[in-house]
């Protein structure tokens, strides 16, 4: 009894002695209780999360305010982002203004969007799952449009719930859950458990599995914001979770219309590697088509059917007709089902289960099918068909289908601009940015203009437009071959806007921008203005001085132009400007053919086109109205001459200067032959048994030698060491006895001197090229031209002779709808005045003569405006036939080969519209047309009713540049 006393009194002793600290552990334990059961409503409810996170969301807001935004902050380089452009917009930005475009709307993020963005969550709003460029045409009517992905789902209820089913099942089985209204879809509990302690048995064992814990959410956060789409560390997982929580709660408290279009957001841009074909693959649509060739509608009938087995909707849909399910089409609902789930569980390593590890596809996919049938998700039915379904990757993406190049060639120029613009290196990233652009283009007549000459290649559309008419085009032509283009600007407050460029060809190659063309008399335009400007600077300069004064300026005897304008000063008693080019104009110059031109390093004579015209003697106005070649070869002269006579600095140039500038260029032109002609047969050229070869030219003798000691030598070295050498080679054309010879290359010298001057006047007023010939010959097409270089020229003209620019992007907005939109507009440049306005007066006038008594008379009273009044006209025409000649000695015509053949008109429509017409042939059928000048003026007849409305005032004016 003593000791059971004692042991009781000690034991009691012992528990008041603890009692404390057993308390304490009965209270923590019992508050890990509560804490674990208030989790666990919480997990069940979200009440709180709730709460607390959609009012965090109802402050991420972003509004859009004209001008530039000082609240904004752009996305780092997440694959949707940097897809779309939104990671680069800084840069596209100043890239832009410096290009004359100007902010004109931004968005503002509110405060509370930036200060997540400061601290790592992504900006949350409401994610559109397609984008891509789009070209609007001047009315905000579609020109090209891309939209990636191709295939979607546009909301919940067009899904099959056969496809939502597997995906919950594969991926987040309680994002649908009934009874929680307030879910958070970015957790799901169990799973993040799991994945915890996954994560923490592994750092003890590295075999253990570590099963991943993300939602459907996180993971659409992860592949399109986090950088390459991965989670690399816990805190790409807490920032991926974080926004995938707020993003859930924009709509408030209830997330379940949320959670449904997490489900249409996943299948919708689910990354799915790339393919031959199509590039980067994203949306389960488009993977089934790039790697199964299977169509999305087709695909979506079959499986949304796949459901009852007992009966389905036949194709046609008609009311209460029900077929039963025939074997057939139960298989053919396994092969589509089968594919799309394949696809779904290749998400987790798409670049191994499509492309490097397709052979582990189908065991993964046939397990699945058979958990799915033990869980109910599919019949066993469906289970059973699918199973021994093959699952065959295509290599590359089925084609699709294209229209003719033809139809789209003005957008393809407009993308090629505008990714030189941005700064975008390939139509493939380009068509991927979330891009609307306004460009000046007239859609409707653009494919009204583009019908029409596509239907010119055919004999019974080209008779219709009257090709065919007074042999423009003989009986055996065939219009297949020939290539017929127009183009149409409109002049704007402060740019020219290019309406329509059409043409008929389906090759990339665009006809109006990216040739050089002899079209002929077309350059008589160009040759008029460079002789008007010359007389507008000498009134300038002779104007002001009294008639003493002007008696005594001294003009060279050459300078046939000088001569005369100071004659006109002179005796006239209107010295205004106006005065003197009308005076111009009507000076008077021979037509003859007789007269023998030494001009191009040579002796030429041209001809008219026309013999009657030979023994005229008209004013420069009737000559260009007739174009009458002859008198424009003397007006270029005259233009030449006075250059050469009328410049000190080249005056003043000694002679043996000239003469050793001579043979620094010809020299040059030798080198460049024999070194060519030595790089293609070096064999034979460099052996010791060429000196008889050799002594034919002391260059290429010296040239062999340079190229023995140095056979890998460039063109640019071999013309640095020769320098002495060409000097040398023409020491003989220093001696005095050649006198004769001397002044021939002088001449020669100081001609392409002078045409290096008007080649900068050409240049001013948009020529294309990097030099002239330096022939009389230019002044009739002798060196080449653009069409849309001529289309600049009429532009200045028809703008009182200032130059505007010609954006074909009027307006940009990228982003729509996100906190990054920005709004660009294109604000011209100060306009440039190239031109005296009273010259182009004169040229106008002189160029609707052409149309009303002159070669394009046909075009007189072609266009008719709705009040029945003619629309003015003017234009100039020209024919080009280039050809490629080989001369024998003295000259001697060898061969002439036909390289192109062009009829081409260049005009001013109205008040405000000007372009270009051209017809064009090229070898080897070149040589088969006999076609001239005429027919480019028919075929702009033939588009009038096309073009009418198009001058009519107000007819395209959503896109006029500011």
């Amino acid at each position: 009894m003593l000791r059971r006393a004692s042991a009781v009194s000690l034991l009691a002793g012992a528990l008041m002695r603890t009692a404390p600290k057993l308390l304490l552990c009965a209270g923590l334990l019992a508050a890990a209780a509560i804490a674990l059961v208030l989790v666990a409503r919480e997990a069940q409810s979200a009440r709180v999360q709730a709460s607390v996170l959609s009012e965090l969301a109802r402050g991420l807001r972003f509004t859009v305010a004209a001008g530039r935004s000082d609240a904004i902050r752009f996305p780092g380089p997440g694959p949707y982002d940097q897809r779309r452009g939104y990671t680069q917009l800084p840069a596209f930005i100043e890239r832009l203004t410096v290009r004359d475009y100007d902010i004109t709307a931004q968005a503002r993020m509110s405060p509370r969007m930036l200060a997540f963005d400061q601290h790592g969550v992504f900006p949350t709003y409401r994610e559109s799952n397609r984008a891509g460029l789009e070209l609007l045409d001047c009315r905000g009517e579609p020109l090209y449009a891309e939209r990636f992905p191709q295939r979607v789902y546009e909301r919940f209820d067009a899904v099959p719930p056969l496809l939502v089913d597997a995906l919950l099942f594969i991926e987040n089985r309680e994002l649908l859950a009934s009874g929680s209204p307030r879910r958070n879809p970015a957790v799901e509990w169990d799973r993040l458990a799991n994945a915890v302690l996954g994560r923490a048995r592994r750092t003890f064992d590295s075999g253990h599995p570590a099963p991943g814990g993300s939602t459907l959410a996180t993971q659409i956060e992860k592949y399109r914001h986090s950088p390459q789409g991965r989670t690399d560390s816990l805190s790409d997982k807490m920032r991926q979770m974080a926004s995938a929580s707020l993003r859930a709660y924009l709509d408030g408290e209830d997330t379940l219309m949320r959670r449904r279009q997490i489900v249409v957001d996943y299948l919708d841009t689910v990354p799915l590697a790339a393919q031959a074909g199509s590039g980067e693959v994203n949306g389960l649509g488009d993977a089934m088509w790039a790697w199964y060739g299977r169509d999305f509608d087709e695909t979506n009938r079959l499986l949304s059917r796949a459901g009852d087995e007992a009966q389905w909707l036949p194709v046609s849909l008609q009311p209460r007709t029900v077929m039963a399910v025939t074997p057939a089409t139960l298989q053919q609902q396994a092969v589509a089902f089968k594919q799309a789930l394949s696809l779904l569980v290749a998400q987790r390593r798409p670049s191994h289960y499509l492309v490097a590890g397709q052979s582990d596809l189908p065991a993964l996919t046939d397990s699945h099918l058979r958990l799915m049938a033990d869980a109910g998700i599919i019949s066993a039915a469906l289970r059973d068909a699918a199973l021994p379904v093959r699952l065959r990757l295509l290599p590359h993406s089925p084609a699709e289908i294209s229209v003719p190049f033809a139809w789209r060639k003005t957008t393809a120029t407009t993308r090629s601009r505008l990714s030189a613009l941005l700064g975008v290196p390939s139509a493939y990233d380009l068509d991927r940015l979330d891009l609307s652009v306004v460009s000046s283009i007239d859609g409707r007549a653009q494919r009204d203009v583009t019908r029409r000459l596509r239907a010119l290649k055919q004999r019974a559309g080209a008779k219709a437009a009257g090709l065919y008419a007074f042999r423009l085009l003989g009986e055996g032509d065939d219009p297949a071959k020939l290539s017929f283009s127009v183009s149409l600007y409109e002049r704007g407050e402060h740019a020219n806007l290019l309406r329509v460029q059409a043409d008929s060809g389906d090759q990339p190659f665009d006809v109006n921008e990216g040739a050089k063309l002899d079209m002929g008399s077309t350059a008589k335009l160009r040759t008029l203005i460079s002789y008007l400007e010359l007389v507008a600077e000498l009134h300038a300069r002779w104007s002001v001085l009294d008639a003493d004064a002007l008696a005594a300026v001294q003009v060279p005897e050459q300078d046939a132009l000088g001569r005369w304008v100071r004659r006109h000063l002179s005796l006239s008693t209107d010295r205004s400007l106006a005065a003197a080019l009308e005076a111009a104009m009507e000076r008077r110059l021979s037509a003859s053919p007789a007269e023998a031109f030494r001009t191009g390093g040579g002796m030429h004579r041209f001809v008219n086109f026309n013999r009657v015209d030979d023994a005229r003697t008209p004013s420069v106005r009737e000559a260009l109205k007739d174009s009458v070649n002859l008198v424009f070869i003397r007006l270029m002269r005259d233009v030449v001459q006075h250059h050469i006579h009328a410049d000190p600095t080249a005056a003043g140039v000694e002679r043996r200067e000239q003469l050793a500038r001579f043979a620094d260029a010809e020299g040059r032109v030798f080198i460049t032959r024999f070194f060519r002609m030595v790089r293609e047969h070096p064999q034979r050229l460099l052996t010791n048994d060429s000196a008889q070869l050799a002594g034919r030219h002391p260059l290429l003798q010296w040239l062999l030698e340079y190229l023995r000691q140095r056979p890998k030598a460039t063109l640019a070295e071999v013309l640095a060491a020769s320098e002495q050498e060409r000097q040398q080679a023409y020491g003989w054309l220093f001696k005095t006895r050649h006198a004769g010879a001397q002044d021939v290359r002088i001449r020669s010298q100081q001609e392409v001197a002078a045409f290096a001057q008007i080649h900068r006047t050409w240049q001013r007023l948009g020529y294309p090229f990097d030099s002239l010939t330096p022939s009389y010959a230019t002044a009739i097409g002798a060196s080449g031209d653009r069409p849309a270089a001529l289309a600049e020229l009429m532009g200045i003209i028809a703008n009182d002779g200032v130059r505007l620019p010609a954006p074909r992007m009027v307006s940009m907005v990228f982003a729509h709808g996100t906190p990054y939109e920005t709004q660009l507009e294109y604000r011209a440049a100060a306009p440039q005045r190239v031109l005296p306005a009273e010259l182009t007066r004169i040229v106008r006038l002189a160029l609707v003569d052409v149309v009303e008594e002159g070669t394009a008379r046909r075009l007189n009273r072609a266009f008719v405006g709705r009040d029945g009044q003619a629309i003015e006209l003017g234009g100039k025409t020209g024919t080009g036939d280039h050809r490629f000649d080989v001369h024998g000695k003295g000259g001697r015509l060898i061969s002439s080969r036909a390289v192109d053949r062009t009829a081409s008109f260049v005009f001013l429509l109205g008040k405000r519209h000007f372009g270009t017409v051209m017809i064009h042939a090229h070898e080897p059928d070149a040589a088969q047309y006999r076609f001239t000048s005429a027919l480019a003026a028919q075929l702009l007849k033939s588009l009038s009713p096309v073009l009418v409305p198009l001058v009519e005032p107000g007819a395209c004016t959503s896109a006029s540049a500011s």
